[in-house]
């Protein structure tokens, strides 16, 4: 377990001044000292996330943007069946935004500072206008069909591309991430027989064996998997998208790089693939589903054209992981967010009490 921080999580604007007035590393660009305000934008378990928009008329302006993303994190200590479990991601993320590979469209955010001692880091700003693909699809005005292939496309080429990187033998041993592979064996296959039972109580106590023995699987896989190094947290929500004035494609930011961690493809594509088709099933807006469909295409198309290496049974992998991420994950992000009344029906029968 790691030492906590001294430094209290910087939830407000009056801790982010505070904290960028007690910076005596001459490194530390002046840029960043004296904002003209600061906006928090979420504070997440064990981090806390604010924009801060610069005063560029009193020193040279690092950005393109004129705003630059100051995230502070410590470690957070959780419950999983009664143990004790450290959130403490810090590190690897710090550590995949200077490594992680990039496209002309999509990459990780820059790099600018970083704090080491108090883990807080200054990153690049997507851009004050960027909308988070989730967001994206359960807007009002959703882009057209052709606009999600092409964020399809173009999120499949830097999956391929990320994934080569990752299976090196270096980049597995780097990224190997204790913290994360316990997350990853929990978070999903440690309630999907509770989530499915409660859904489908009739279910036989045949079919209930062959699920128990299929979160083991899973759940073993995630703590000791080594094939490649992913994302690790690969959803709509962690992709940032800037459409142009017309409405096209600018650029994809893909961000929260804290559960990075060696495991393998199917469990990275299930994610993705899972959300989409969720906020295609059950966005408020009609045309929701055929961005989604197109999307999803787009993005499956374009890692299988640009993969070296599909692993055979792969796509049965990523069905029944998808769908055990729908049954777990699905009420909480579209419950809420989406059509309610139609998540409760659901698509073909699938239904939540």
């Amino acid at each position: 377990m790691a030492d906590t921080p001294n430094l209290e999580l910087l939830k407000s604007k009056e801790q982010v001044q505070a904290y960028l007035d007690s910076i005596t590393d001459p490194s530390f660009p002046e840029a960043f000292r004296s904002p003209l305000s600061s906006f928090n934008i979420t504070n997440g378990i064990g981090n806390a996330v604010h924009r801060l928009v610069l005063n560029t008329s009193i020193s040279n302006n690092l950005t393109s943007t004129g705003t630059v993303i100051l995230k502070h994190s410590n470690p957070y200590i959780f419950n999983i069946d009664g143990q004790k479990f450290t959130w403490d991601l810090w590190p690897f993320e710090a550590n995949a935004l200077r490594d992680v590979p990039h496209t002309g469209v999509v990459k990780a955010p820059k790099l600018y500072w970083v704090d080491h001692v108090n883990r807080v880091m200054f990153t690049e700003d997507a851009g004050p206008q960027s909308q988070n693909l989730k967001g994206l699809l359960l807007s009002d005005e959703i882009p057209q069909p052709k606009v999600f292939s092409k964020i399809g496309e173009e999120l499949g080429a830097y999956l391929a591309q990320l994934h080569s990187w990752g299976r090196d033998k270096k980049i597995l041993e780097k990224y190997e991430n204790k913290d994360s592979r316990v997350i990853a064996s929990w978070r999903t296959y440690g309630r999907f027989e509770d989530a499915l039972i409660k859904t489908y109580p009739e279910l036989s106590e045949n079919l209930k064996q062959k699920v128990a023995a299929y979160c083991a699987q899973e759940k073993e896989k995630a703590l000791h998997g080594n094939e490649i190094v992913i994302m690790g947290d690969f959803w709509t929500g962690n992709v940032l998208v800037n459409l142009t004035e017309t409405g096209e494609l600018e650029s994809l930011y893909i961000v929260d790089w804290e559960m990075v961690r060696p495991a393998d493809a199917a469990t990275e594509l299930s994610q993705m693939l899972a959300e989409v088709w969720e906020a295609g099933e059950f966005s408020k807006n009609p045309n929701a589903k055929p961005g989604a469909k197109s999307l999803s295409e787009g993005l499956c198309s374009a890692y299988r054209s640009q993969v070296e290496k599909i692993p055979e049974g792969m796509l049965k992998e990523v069905m029944l992981a998808a769908g055990a991420h729908i049954v777990v994950w699905g009420e909480i992000g579209f419950a809420v967010y989406g059509d309610e009344g139609k998540f409760k029906e659901g698509p073909q029968g699938f239904r939540r009490t």
